[in-house]
């Protein structure tokens, strides 16, 4: 992720691990909380359990904190919020959707700039599809999605070998396989890859 996402994300782990242990600002998270006992009851407890969080960190774990933490110092209350509110939905998933949201974001980070781009290309283009188009692809996924292991591979394999032809090749391709596709079934929508 780049850009203000990444910043968020980062922002937000950052606080769920130890928001009270940076603001104490002891690199080594040794210094006492000053002004707990000032605190309700409740934010007491998750004070001493951030600080602990924080005692656990490495070095190298603690300075990416610290440097998510001046981000966050910097962001507009908005942001700030927007970060809060995406913390709280995190939290609120079960374990599995946080795997899952870790791993999307771990699968994210490994893509390149290149990847990154095209990626955000076909999410725009998807948000402006109709509706129907939406389902259709959807329910075409639903069908891939149910095909045999090796069948699915040789339609990838399809797909990357046509990814790889010269545009007017491709195009050509593309005419034909929606003229085959209209003639076995006509009253389904052409695919558009």
């Amino acid at each position: 992720m780049t850009g203000r996402r990444s910043v968020l994300v980062g922002i937000l782990l950052a606080l769920w691990v130890a928001p009270g242990a940076v603001a104490a600002g002891d690199p080594r998270g040794e210094a006492p909380l000053r002004g707990l006992e000032s605190l309700p009851p409740q934010d007491q407890t998750r004070a001493r359990e951030n600080l602990e969080r924080w005692k656990q960190l490495t070095p190298e774990e603690r300075t990416r904190v610290r440097e998510n933490f001046e981000r966050w110092k910097q962001l507009s209350p908005e942001e700030r919020q927007r970060v809060r509110e995406n913390l709280e939905t995190f939290r609120k998933l079960p374990p599995e959707g946080r795997r899952q949201l870790r791993e999307n974001y771990q699968r994210w980070e490994r893509l390149s700039p290149d990847e990154r781009t095209r990626l955000r290309e076909r999410l725009d283009r998807w948000k402006k599809l109709p509706s129907e188009d939406k389902q259709a692809i959807r329910k075409r996924l639903e069908e891939f999605r149910k095909l045999p292991p090796d069948e699915r591979q040789r339609m990838r394999d399809n797909l990357q070998r046509r990814r790889e032809m010269p545009p007017e090749e491709r195009r050509h391709s593309r005419e034909e396989f929606r003229s085959r596709q209209q003639q076995h079934a006509p009253g389904r929508p052409p695919f558009r890859p």
